[in-house]
């Protein structure tokens, strides 16, 4: 049956669906391993490129990103915190460890240099610096950088060596002669050279220290 003139069917066309490929988001759900905490990226594509740039650990099918690594790829546009802005999660991290947005800044400028960059070890006070070209897998690191924020260079009046913090940790003064020794001591049985950070995120300085005989 042919339609009638003017009374022709429209037809109908069907919508496709234009999907936008958004930016991924670190997942604020901890994930503890020997009592660290880390994040993982709901984007596999995005895991994959981070972990190409080396960054996060692998742990079975998961990669996992301290503090520092979220914060770095937070500041550097890859990837969101989902419900927070970079402000609030540092200063949350900030919370729960004394000094990390001055160990954040430090990673940051050092990691933006090209430069690899990570913890050394448990330690929360210790950087491991690699050359440029030189990934941390390679394990040949080339400088030990001590973390010595401003906030921390003098005692406060009235607090005891033995006396704690409000976030739980001893006062932590200025480096004596005899403790810089150890620091230089420590280093070079690694064959590293110590670098230490000292100031506030808004004034950094670095300065090398090595022992010197006549």
């Amino acid at each position: 049956m042919r339609p009638l003139p003017g009374k022709q069917p429209k037809r109908q066309r069907h919508k496709r669906c234009k999907t936008r490929k958004t930016k991924g988001e670190f997942l604020l759900e901890k994930t503890t391993i020997e009592k660290e905490e880390f994040y993982t990226e709901s984007d596999s594509n995005l895991s994959s490129k981070f972990s190409e740039a080396g960054f996060g650990r692998q742990d079975g099918a998961a990669l996992l990103f301290t503090p520092l690594e979220a914060c770095y790829l937070v500041k550097t546009g890859k990837t969101t915190v989902k419900g927070e802005t970079l402000a609030k999660f540092i200063t949350s991290l900030e919370k729960k460890e004394k000094g990390f947005s001055f160990a954040f800044t430090v990673y940051h400028l050092i990691r933006s240099s090209g430069r690899m960059v990570a913890p050394a070890g448990e330690s929360k006070q210790y950087f491991r610096v690699y050359a440029p070209g030189v990934g941390r897998t390679e394990n040949r690191p080339s400088q030990l950088l001590l973390l010595c924020p401003q906030e921390n260079t003098a005692r406060p009046t009235g607090v005891k060596p033995s006396q704690k913090n409000r976030a739980g940790e001893s006062a932590c003064p200025l480096p004596s002669l005899k403790s810089i020794a150890q620091e230089v001591a420590i280093a070079h049985l690694e064959r590293l050279e110590l670098i230490i950070a000292c100031g506030s995120e808004k004034d950094l300085r670095f300065f090398k220290v090595s022992a010197y005989n006549f």
